[in-house]
């Protein structure tokens, strides 16, 4: 009997022993650290173009505004609207003001296209054409350009950017201005200090590389002056032409000044009438002196870059975190509970042979 007593001490100690040992593994392989996996992406090549935005003329036949057209929206409105009417556009909705390409055919990118001097007539007309023809504006045509130094806010500001990755277009063009009856507006994207105001949005669009068509969006609330909150919202659309001598290559790069001159192209005739899709119209006419009669009321083929670098990138992002495998916790404290279970067993069935 003592025989059998010790026997089961020893079995009973060798269970505990047993089922302890493996707990302890099981949880230590429960909450070993694995390091989480590597994530190997590839990153999409980014150029900058270098030549001119050959621009369509705006038209708004058929009920639907297209090309090259600018439209002002209240202090009152946002993206969608609602929008100041402009009496002297030969829309049937007259909060589209079609544009047609200046002498240069469009906006150049890397370089500037500055006012003509004197940049007004006697009357107060713009007298910049170089990227869009003079439009009028209640009575006084508008212009486009872009200067070193912004006339507006006296701030030195870089030559117009745009870089294209894949089939998307990003631009950065604090150097646009209108000049509209002897005052000056910023209309660029970002602002000259790298803000971004109210509604105004940074230039973006579609870019197709076998063809070169392009378009291409941007706001730009008015800050200071009797427009003050106005904005104006652009759109771009045409055809990308390299600048001479540039070829067709890919790098990538942050936005400077300054930068190569864009090809220049004929002016195509302008094209319009018919009707635009319209959302609020405001009726409010600006007075002579330039502000609005009322608390509302003034509008506007392959990437040529740099040859350092075409080839696509393949960047590898790894990561040195660390993380709980939890399934093997799952599996240890399943693999614990049963230990346990077969160690009290063990017991009960001791106990039963030494009561026997």
């Amino acid at each position: 009997m003592a025989l059998l007593s010790s026997t089961t001490a020893r079995l009973r100690s060798g269970h505990a022993a047993t089922a302890l040992v493996l707990l302890t593994t099981l949880l230590g392989l429960a909450t070993f650290l694995v390091p989480e996996n590597s994530v190997a992406a590839p990153a999409a090549t980014s150029s900058r173009l270098v030549g001119t935005l050959q621009l369509t003329p705006g038209s708004c036949s058929g009920g639907k505004a297209s090309g090259t057209y600018f439209r002002m929206i209240l202090p009152s409105g946002h993206a969608g609207g609602p929008y100041l009417s402009n009496s002297d556009s030969r829309c049937s909705d007259q909060t589209v003001t079609p544009l047609s390409p200046g002498s240069d055919g469009g906006l150049r990118v890397g370089s500037y296209q500055p006012s003509a001097s004197p940049r007004f007539t006697a009357n107060g007309d713009a007298t910049a054409r170089r990227i869009t023809a003079p439009a009028a504006f209640y009575g006084t045509s508008f212009a486009t350009a872009t200067s070193p130094v912004d006339p507006q806010t006296k701030r030195s500001v870089p030559a117009p950017q745009i870089s294209v990755s894949g089939s998307r277009l990003t631009a950065d063009l604090r150097s646009f201005g209108v000049t509209w009856n002897n005052q000056d507006f910023n209309q660029g994207a970002p602002k000259p200090d790298g803000s971004t105001p109210g509604n105004t949005a940074v230039g973006t669009g579609t870019y197709d590389a076998s063809t070169g068509a392009f378009s291409l969006t941007w706001s730009s609330q008015i800050v200071g002056g009797p427009f003050d909150k106005f904005t104006g919202s652009w759109h771009f659309e045409g055809r990308f032409v390299p600048a001479a001598g540039s070829g067709s290559s890919g790098s990538t790069g942050t936005t400077g000044s300054g930068g190569s001159t864009g090809g220049t192209t004929t002016t195509p005739s302008s094209s319009g009438g018919g009707s635009a899709p319209g959302t609020t119209t405001s009726t409010s006419k600006p007075t002579s002196a330039g502000k609005p009669a009322t608390g509302e009321g003034l509008p506007g083929a392959a990437p040529v870059v740099d040859t350092r670098s075409t080839a696509p990138v393949t960047k590898v992002v790894t990561s040195d975190r660390w993380h709980v495998s939890w399934p093997v916790v799952g599996l240890a404290f399943g693999i614990g509970l049963l230990a346990v279970g077969a160690l009290v067993l063990s017991t009960v069935l001791t106990r039963r042979a030494e009561t026997a």
